[in-house]
C-alpha cells in the first residue's frame, strides 16, 4: 500500500482544522475517529473488499476532472455503477466548476481496459450508464459542454485544469483508438516489460 499522506483542510467559513489521510492500508481506511475519507481511499477500500469476495471491479478515471469511482461486473457479465452520482457523472457538469472530457476504465486485465465516454454521456435505454430520466436535449448539452473542453488549449474550461482531452483531440485518437492503447498499456506495465521497452507494436507510431 502506498505510504500515509495527511492533508489539513481549514473550512473558510469557520476556520476549523480537518485531517484527511491517504493511504491504501485497511488500519488507515478503517480507522473509526472520524477521519476524513477521499474518492481515491473510498476506492482502495472497495477495490480490496471486491477482491478478497471474487467481485470483478475496475476504476473510472475521468480525464480532466479530479474524481475516480470504480464499476462492477454482475452475473450478465455487464459492468454496473452502483453510486447514482457516478452513473449520472454527467450531470457533475451542471456545477459550474470546469468539465471533464473523458472516461476511461483501467484495470490490470487489459479486456477491461476501454475508453468509456459515450457510455457516460448516454442513458442506459440507448447502452449507455446514466439514468433514463435526463432528456435527449439536457444529453447533448452535456456532449457540447465536453467536446468544446477537448477543444480548449489552455485546459481553463475543465475542472482540473489540465489539457488531456486538448491532447488526444489533436493526436485524432478515437475512442476505439484509446482504448487500444489503453489495453496495450496495460498488458506491458503488468506484464513482462518494463516502461522504457516500446511494445513492437508501436513500431508505427514513432
Amino acid at each position: 500500500p502506498r505510504k500515509a499522506v495527511v492533508f489539513e483542510l481549514r473550512c473558510p467559513g469557520c476556520n476549523a482544522c480537518s485531517k484527511w489521510y491517504r493511504s491504501g492500508h485497511p488500519r488507515i481506511l478503517l480507522n473509526p475517529n472520524k477521519w476524513g475519507r477521499l474518492c481515491g481511499d473510498q476506492e482502495d477500500l472497495r477495490l480490496t473488499f471486491a477482491e478478497y469476495l471474487n467481485i470483478p471491479v475496475r476504476l473510472a478515471v475521468p480525464l480532466d476532472w479530479d474524481h475516480v469511482w470504480s464499476e462492477y461486473s454482475n452475473a450478465s457479465s455487464t459492468w454496473q455503477v452502483q453510486d447514482n452520482s457516478a452513473r449520472n457523472f454527467c450531470c457533475r457538469l451542471d456545477e459550474g466548476i470546469g468539465s471533464w472530457t473523458g472516461v476511461w476504465a483501467i484495470h490490470p486485465n487489459p479486456d477491461w481496459c476501454e475508453d468509456m465516454t459515450q457510455d457516460y454521456l448516454t442513458i442506459q435505454q440507448n447502452g449507455g450508464r446514466a439514468d433514463n430520466n435526463i432528456d435527449d436535449k439536457t444529453m447533448e448539452r452535456y456532449r457540447q459542454i465536453t467536446k468544446e473542453a477537448r477543444l480548449d488549449k489552455s485546459g481553463d474550461l475543465t475542472q482540473a485544469k489540465t489539457v488531456n482531452g486538448y491532447v488526444l483531440t489533436r493526436a485524432n485518437l478515437s475512442h476505439g483508438s484509446i482504448t487500444v492503447e489503453l489495453q496495450r498499456a496495460a498488458r506491458d506495465y503488468f506484464g513482462t516489460k518494463k516502461w522504457w521497452e516500446l511494445n513492437d507494436d508501436n513500431k508505427d507510431y514513432i
